[in-house]
């Protein structure tokens, strides 16, 4: 008796210390997403404005910014965006105004709750007495990790959409263990929630549950009849999305940003089979040299390119505002726990990885499946699966240390000063000197620009602004919280670009383009704003914009 009790006073004592490690994790999580959150990133991107202008537009006029009535992809620069961000950002805009702060709190919220989440995912995947470890491990390397601190600090759908992954597989696990088809209900409920809210959950969202159900199809078959209502519920809330996905133009961001677009596979192919001479046409050479094929290894080679370590641990993804300067998507010190993972579980046979293995084996099939590769936005997900299997290592490897206390001492020792230094690195980086790398990739000065010409724009009979930064319209529109029932009636989408997007050139008295200065130059009664290099010196400059390094963002010229 008194053994028993003992051995409960410790657990108890175990599950306090363990909450309490839980709770500081969360709120470094907390913290490290929302400090200085007002101005890192510095400045707002195109997407993030368009999502809060069209918020701003439905509260006031029940319509997006071209007259549609509660749409489910918003058409904005003809990418059609899904709208699941679009109206979980729609009460933070009603009450908050349409600030920046108002459009990025979806995505700060879903980054720290996925930090609780993975804790309870991976204990889930877990027996009983390892639970917690395991857990309390993964969160912490969520919480400090540099892919999901960045993504979490602005409005990115795919981050939100990773929350509800998450979400989604801890409530299907949750719901076979215990035997509560309400869990798999919610479960079901999350994943489909995740398809409205980014392109690469709908490839993410079924693959998980069939991966899922296959794991576990044992208790999920139990359910009995229960799987019929499950597969109903699953088609009801899915028709939607489908249905808009086939009606409306949502599927030509695809034909845009997709791997058809890329000819080389095509022009390679029939260099490949002329270089066969007379037998162009033979059935073998059609079979060694066809489309198909080529196309499919290309695919191949994009989903490899997301596990090479100069994506992963040294430079990271090529899109500047998709990682920070200095840094892979993941730390060093993460290559080196995932080999552990991935070694004492191919030593014991364990299957506590084997979801969060088939999990990352899909996750960057969605950026496989386009132009670049690899690509950090649409394979955010790999975030998930490859942190379950450095959380894994650890656990292996101090149970493996535990018995020889000194080499459990010096390990603790070493990772806890590697992810310090780390970590460290990572904050020096981000908040010191990414600001001054290509700001232009966050369009700072913008905000500076139209607080400026919010006063003064009337006065003068036409402005005309570059378009050398990505869509500016639209950022107009934003800061200057320009009546949406106004500009539904001046709106007019340009044809797409050869990037297949659309932009809109003229709203009240603006008109954007790149600057021409001999052109303009002979106008009376304009404002000009332009880079340095499309205004020249001997104009007259009224106002001078800077980005954060100092270089100049805009010159204002009056004529």
């Amino acid at each position: 008796m008194i053994s028993e009790q003992r051995f409960s006073k410790f657990r108890s004592r175990g599950e306090t210390i363990g909450k309490i490690v839980l709770f500081f994790t969360v709120l470094l999580a907390f913290f490290l997403r929302v400090w200085r959150m007002n101005d890192l990133p510095h400045g707002f991107n195109a997407d993030e404005a368009a999502i809060g202008y069209n918020v701003y537009s439905l509260l006031q006029t029940g319509e997006d910014e071209y007259g549609n009535s509660w749409p489910l992809h918003f058409r904005s620069f003809a990418d059609y965006k899904p709208g699941g961000y679009f109206y979980l950002a729609l009460p933070f805009v009603r009450f908050l105004g349409l600030t920046e702060l108002a459009v990025r709190l979806p995505s700060l919220i879903a980054g720290v709750l996925s930090v609780y989440l993975i804790f309870l995912l991976a204990g889930e995947l877990t027996p009983d007495q390892k639970r917690r470890s395991f857990g309390l491990m993964a969160a912490f390397l969520l919480a400090i990790s540099p892919w999901h601190i960045q993504f979490s600090r602005a409005a990115w759908e795919t981050n939100v959409a990773t929350c509800f992954l998450i979400c989604g597989a801890w409530l299907f696990l949750k719901g076979t263990r215990k035997h509560r088809f309400g869990f798999l209900i919610g479960s079901l409920l999350s994943l489909v929630a995740s398809t409205y809210i980014y392109h690469s959950a709908r490839i993410m969202a079924p693959w998980l549950l069939l991966v899922l159900i296959w794991l576990n199809k044992k208790a999920f078959f139990s359910f009995g009849k229960k799987n019929l209502l499950f597969l109903v519920i699953g088609g009801l809330v899915s028709l939607p999305l489908l249905l808009s996905l086939v009606r409306g133009g949502a599927m030509a961001r695809f034909s845009g940003v997709g791997i058809m677009g890329d000819l080389g596979p095509f022009w390679s192919t029939n260099r490949l089979r002329g270089e066969h001479g007379s037998q162009i046409n033979s059935w073998w050479v059609r079979l060694l040299h066809n489309r198909p094929l080529a196309y499919g290894v290309k695919v191949v080679q994009n989903w490899a390119s997301h596990f090479s370590g100069d994506f992963l641990f040294v430079e990271g993804d090529r899109i500047r505002r998709s990682q920070c300067p200095g840094l892979g998507q993941f730390y060093y010190g993460d290559l080196f726990l995932v080999i552990a993972g991935l070694f004492f579980t191919a030593k014991t046979g364990s299957r506590n990885l084997t979801f969060p293995l088939l999990w990352l084996l899909a996750a960057p099939l969605p950026a496989a499946l386009t132009l670049q590769s690899p690509h950090a936005l649409r394979s955010h997900s790999m975030i998930i699966p490859l942190l379950l299997v450095a959380a894994e290592g650890v656990c292996r490897m101090f149970n493996f240390l535990k018995k020889k206390k000194l080499f459990f001492i010096l390990g603790l020792g070493m990772i806890v000063l590697a992810y310090s230094w780390q970590l460290g690195f990572f904050l020096n980086q981000y908040l010191v000197h990414y600001p001054y790398r290509e700001p232009q990739v966050w369009e700072g000065g913008f905000r500076e620009l139209i607080e400026y010409l919010g006063p003064i724009y009337q006065r003068y009979q036409r402005i005309y602004v570059t378009d050398h930064y990505d869509q500016p319209y639209i950022l107009f529109l934003f800061y200057l919280k320009y009546p949406p029932e106004m500009f539904q009636q001046e709106a007019e989408l340009t044809p797409r670009d050869k990037f297949h997007f659309s932009t809109v050139r003229d709203f009240a008295n603006f008109h954007f383009e790149a600057i021409n200065w001999e052109n303009l130059k002979k106008k009376k009664d304009i404002l000009i704003v332009g880079t340095d290099e499309e205004i020249p010196d001997t104009a007259k400059i009224i106002k001078r914009i800077y980005f954060k390094n100092g270089r100049p963002a805009f010159e204002i010229a009056e004529l």
